[in-house]
């Protein structure tokens, strides 16, 4: 049999895309080389963005619902925002990609678990995916195998995708301190160096990470130290690490060779500021459809729809993250303490504000807003207590 699509990797790129094209009546063959359900280390916030896109109900799988945010410097000046509707909200990344494949295989296609894969040779009119239990063959190869994607180093090259390092631990706390976030997420813009530290609520767990989108080394001393700036987290009843990388740039703007495409983190799609790759993986899944859909594979168009609707936003986001990650106080105390523009930051999340729209405002109004005097709140304190947390 020859299948319409074979994609290697079956996270939220690959899963959607398989949906999206068995959906519409193509025959879709997913490979990964795990089983599932899998672990995967994420953060696991879903923008709200990334929810519209996916136009199905993912409530199942909804750890917490974000409807609010700590905004912080180092814990010594903070902002409490409240965000109608809702930004979006947090998941595990077993059970949501889960729920992904499973709505892939009940629109159609099919999945071959602890399936790794091998080689691709490629023909005139097919590719000949061989892999560790066997050979498929289909018109066309997707490469949604992750930012260390095995088919891109195989078929691209080793040096295509620039990718920085995060660190994160999932930290178990007792209810009373779980309940200071709730639905609502902290972003300290001074978390680590040039970058930022996260603290996303889980229902039993707090997801505790840094990143930054101009690299560094000694994660876990910066992870540590923001941390230690949190009092509440001081003594979890288990702390566990985990370091993964974001794909933040596809430095020849690659995404296909002949019958092989790139979607999601293997084609080097997450933005900048934040570190978020899920939105740009289902987008880039829904153009890959389109392209394949409605253009019938034709060589390139692919390639031209990623260049137009995602590159430009991409790129906005890489000068946002590296101006406000150099200079963070600078940043936080007349940026993101002005309310009108920490809007913008819940908008680039919500997909109420694009990248360009937020820099181009941005760059517009800075003169104005240097004299903005924001009112701030001393660093994040437990309830009844006057300790910092």
């Amino acid at each position: 049999m020859i299948f319409d699509a074979l994609i290697v990797g079956a996270g939220p790129a690959g899963s959607y895309l398989a949906y999206l094209l068995a959906r519409a009546g193509r025959t879709v063959a997913i490979v990964d080389k795990a089983s599932f359900p899998r672990d995967k280390v994420c953060g696991g916030g879903v923008s709200r963005k990334a929810l519209d896109l996916l136009g199905f109900d993912i409530t199942p799988v909804v750890q917490k619902t974000i409807t609010g945010a700590y905004l912080a410097y180092r814990n010594e000046a903070l902002i409490v925002k409240d965000i109608t509707p809702a930004v979006g909200c947090t998941v595990l990344r077993s059970e949501f990609d889960s729920l992904l494949l499973q709505k892939a295989r009940a629109a159609g296609a099919q999945f071959f678990a602890a399936t790794r894969f091998i080689d691709a040779v490629q023909d005139p009119s097919a590719v000949t995916l061989r892999t560790s239990n066997g050979s498929l063959c289909g018109r066309f190869v997707f490469a949604a195998d992750g930012v260390g994607s095995t088919v891109r180093s195989k078929v691209f090259g080793k040096q295509l995708v620039r990718y920085v390092p995060a660190l994160e631990a999932l930290v178990q706390l007792d209810d009373q301190r779980m309940g200071i976030f709730a639905e609502r997420a902290l972003f300290d813009f001074a978390g680590m160096k040039r970058g930022y530290g996260w603290i996303f609520p889980k229902r039993d767990h707090l997801n505790v990470g840094v990143y930054s989108p101009l690299g560094g080394s000694g994660l876990r001393a910066e992870l540590d130290g923001f941390m230690a700036r949190y009092g509440l987290l001081a003594n979890p009843q288990t702390i566990d690490y985990r370091g993964y990388a974001i794909p933040v740039r596809n430095q020849r703007s690659e995404f296909e060779k002949d019958r092989i495409w790139l979607i999601g983190d293997a084609a080097g799609l997450a933005e900048s500021v934040f570190g978020e790759g899920i939105y740009f993986a289902l987008r880039s899944a829904e153009l890959a459809a389109q392209a394949l859909v409605q253009a019938d594979g034709r060589p390139n168009t692919y390639s031209k729809l990623v260049r137009r609707a995602l590159l430009p936003e991409l790129r906005a986001s890489r000068w946002i993250g590296s101006t406000m990650f150099r200079f963070q106080r600078f940043t936080f105390h007349h940026l993101v303490a002005n309310p009108r523009i920490n809007g913008d930051f819940a908008g680039l999340i919500s997909g109420d504000v694009g990248y360009r729209e937020c820099m181009l405002r941005t760059a517009t109004n800075l003169p104005r807003w240097l004299f903005h005097r924001p009112t701030l709140q001393p660093g994040l304190r437990d309830a009844g207590s006057t300790a910092k947390i």
